[in-house]
């Protein structure tokens, strides 16, 4: 059997104990914290049923087998797909693979490096294997489902032995009524184990279980409501899904948990019995004020402010993100940037058209759109993925340059070249792929012998006598009109023709219909994978920004804003942004009354001491106002 490290594997076997058919590994023998006592069970359950430590995973399916689950599984999929897709690709670089098992605990996706995944066929994570805790002792996926609380199994705590290379955390998923729907895990080599893993998995898993409860309320009414305080302002939210008749079909689990907490599957209850109104006029408000709240009393006479409206998709996202997706073992890192937005969910499946065929790629869009990410997530989906992905920006390199950076040269070819020469961008490809960004900056008198290259398949390098055959795939990026280039004699007709094979433009940020979720993935990357809270107003401003500098501008300003906070859990809010962007922060109309102020401190003092005013004096609603915790606006009223 193929073992993922080998020497990791032989410390981890050091650590086991003896007699492992009969005691635990001294990391389970103190149950003081719930997490040990969860595993000590599950190995006494794994003894109880005689399965033997030595035991290889079983419960292999054949591809049609596997092929047939995935089908029954389809509303989990559908709903876990773009989920899948951006925690693949927060993964892409720590060498873990994203696993969602069926309520039964059976494999029916995977995503991750293909290294990893052969690695992992070989220890029977395959698709359609069976991985409940009957058949491979104790495991994140089958003890998570068998436990039903999500937790991490790592290293010596796996029971069967061929397993204890791996680090893996996973957590239950539940459908909207209540019932058990999966589980979601991530799962790589020992060393690789982080912290935040497990919260990583938590959040995904709510952001699944959130698209599950849109895809059940398709054609229902969703209410959301939220605990209002004795000013009647709102709290956490709550979502519930009625029939027409209001019969309560479905419920977020932060509601269930609310309003049938002894229930472990949603009771078959109607409004009348959750709230004391009637369930027409609710819907007439939705035909009548759409999106205004109202209040609502429930039967203990707690007071709540909601709104209703009919849900008419069952899906939020486009969906040809579900329909397009790839084969599974394929990195779907193409998709994954999508996100949700169609224009860029267009270009990910024109572009998915060609992959691993002869057509060059041309990418076009505004400076700091992603076309080098982008690129790259168009080798990492090719059956190239093993091979260079090998960029040169046309337009960052002196003219006198860019031949010999392109070509490479020989050993004395000109004065000042290197001894034992040079090796081109072109032959460093070789076997993968060729990135030429900015190429509508490329000198005229280059691009015949680019045209050459293309065509012959071969490059010479400068000073050479002799041709070196090249296989690459090609990819370009513009941020200018290349057509209009053409036209006006400063970029080749052949040329151009030979480059656009495929043509896909990339959305300016301004453009995307997915800003906020960008951000929040942005976000959970600049800060190792946690997930970053942001301020109503913050999140508001966000989307509003029209970002001249796009997706670059983006990143810059998120990560100097997480390096504002005094405090890492602290929500971001509009104080932490730079002076640059917090001036636009401020109301005009204060501003203007204040144009004299000399520090953008004296500024945001006054604009608090407004809210503040406003509120009348409420603490609590101009920190909500103003997109702040009551403690940070105690503290700058203070300063």
């Amino acid at each position: 059997m193929a073992r993922l490290l080998d020497v990791e594997q032989e410390n981890a076997d050091e650590e086991l104990p003896m007699a492992l058919e009969t005691s635990l590994p001294p990391e389970l023998g103190d149950t003081r914290s719930p997490l040990p006592t969860l595993l000590a069970q599950s190995w006494q359950r794994c003894q109880a049923a005689g399965l033997s430590s030595h035991s290889l995973p079983a419960g292999q399916a054949s591809a049609s087998q596997a092929y047939a689950l995935r089908q029954q599984a389809g509303a989990l999929l559908r709903a876990a797909a773009p989920l899948l897709a951006t925690l693949a690709s927060q993964l892409a670089a720590s060498g873990s693979a994203v696993v969602l098992a069926n309520a039964d605990g059976v494999v029916v996706d995977r995503l991750g490096e293909p290294v990893l995944l052969d690695q992992l066929d070989a220890l029977g994570l395959q698709l359609g294997a069976d991985w409940c805790e009957a058949r491979c002792g104790t495991n994140a996926i089958g003890t998570a489902l068998e436990a039903d609380q999500a937790l991490t199994v790592h290293g010596p705590e796996h029971y069967l032995a061929a397993l204890r290379q791996l680090t893996c955390a996973a957590t239950p998923l539940r459908l909207p009524c209540g019932r058990r729907a999966g589980v979601l895990g991530i799962t790589g080599p020992c060393r690789h184990r982080q912290p935040h893993t497990l919260a990583l998995v938590s959040l995904a898993a709510q952001g699944i279980e959130q698209r599950l409860l849109h895809q059940q309320a398709a054609g229902h009414w969703l209410l959301s409501v939220a605990d209002a305080d004795a000013n009647g302002k709102a709290g956490a939210e709550y979502q519930l899904v009625f029939s027409a008749h209001g019969d309560w079909l479905a419920a977020c689990a932060a509601a269930r948990q609310q309003f049938a907490p002894d229930a472990r599957v949603l009771p078959s209850w109607r409004f009348a019995q959750l709230f004391a109104d009637d369930f027409a006029s609710w819907t007439q408000r939705a035909l009548h004020a759409p999106g205004q709240s109202h209040p609502l009393a429930d039967h203990q006479g707690r007071l709540w402010r909601g709104h209703v409206r009919r849900v008419v998709t069952d899906d939020p996202l486009p969906p040809s993100l579900l329909s397009a997706a790839p084969s599974p073992g394929l990195p779907r890192t193409l998709m994954a940037l999508a996100g949700g937005d169609p224009q860029l969910d267009s270009a990910a499946r024109r572009a998915l058209r060609i992959v691993g065929k002869d057509i060059p790629l041309l990418i076009e869009g505004e400076t700091g759109t992603g076309k080098e990410v982008f690129a790259q997530a168009f080798h990492r989906s090719s059956p190239r993925r093993n091979g260079p992905f090998v960029a040169l920006n046309c337009a960052a390199i002196p003219e006198g340059l860019i031949e010999s950076e392109l070509f490479g040269y020989e050993d004395g070819a000109f004065t000042g070249a290197r001894r034992k020469g040079h090796v081109g961008r072109i032959a460093q490809a070789n076997g993968g792929t060729l990135f030429l960004d900015e190429i509508g900056d490329m000198p005229l008198s280059l691009q015949a012998h680019l045209l050459r290259v293309l065509q012959e398949r071969e490059v010479c390098p400068l000073g050479g006598r002799q041709a070196q055959p090249v296989d690459i795939a090609i990819v370009c990026a513009t941020h200018r009109d290349l057509r209009q280039a053409v036209a006006e004699g400063r970029f080749r007709e052949d040329l151009y023709y030979r480059l656009a094979g495929v043509r896909v433009r990339l959305p300016a940020l301004r453009e995307r219909s997915d800003r906020l979720a960008l951000c929040q993935h942005l976000l959970a990357e600049e800060n190792h994978g946690l997930p970053v809270n942001l301020s109503p107003a913050l999140s508001r401003w966000l989307e509003q920004h029209p970002w001249p500098g796009n997706l670059r501008q983006l990143r810059s300003v998120l990560r100097s804003a997480l390096a504002s906070r005094d405090d890492p859990l602290e929500a971001l809010d509009c104080c932490h942004l730079d002076e640059d962007f917090s001036m636009r922060m401020v109301p005009p109309s204060l501003l203007a009354s204040h144009s004299q102020a000399s520090r953008l401190a004296d500024i945001e003092q006054r604009a608090m001491q407004h809210t503040l005013s406003a509120c009348g004096g409420n603490i609590s609603a101009a920190a909500r106002q103003l997109g702040i915790s009551r403690a940070t606006l105690y503290r700058r009223l203070r300063a």
